[in-house]
């Protein structure tokens, strides 16, 4: 994607999008929702966490299976940063509720 769009007769700075690449972004997707591949998750709550790296559900499905657990938070330190890339993430000790996990994703050029 280009810099740069027409407008007239002149030349100005694409806008960046939260839909698009353009810029970076977090999002804190449902439990159990596929999504788009984040760059990295943060785990912003204390509890036990599995995630989905595979699935032929679409984005925006849901799924239940193919769980992996992948992080026990134990205490309430911050933000834990997991470099990992799952399509869809649930909790495994208690009930889901948006914003335990973040998606982040990183601007690409």
């Amino acid at each position: 994607m280009s810099n740069y769009v027409a407008d007239g007769n002149k030349q100005v700075p694409n806008s960046p999008t939260i839909q698009g690449t353009q810029v970076s972004r977090a999002a804190c997707p449902v439990g159990n929702t596929v999504v788009k591949r984040p760059s990295y998750v943060n785990i912003n709550t204390v509890g036990t966490y599995a995630f989905l790296y595979e699935t032929t559900a679409s984005i925006g499905g849901t799924t239940t299976a193919g769980f992996v657990t992948g992080s026990i938070v134990v205490a309430n330190h911050g933000n834990v940063k997991l470099d990992i890339n799952p399509l869809a993430w649930t909790r495994c000790d208690a009930a889901n509720a948006v914003g335990q996990v973040t998606f982040v994703y990183v601007r690409t050029r």
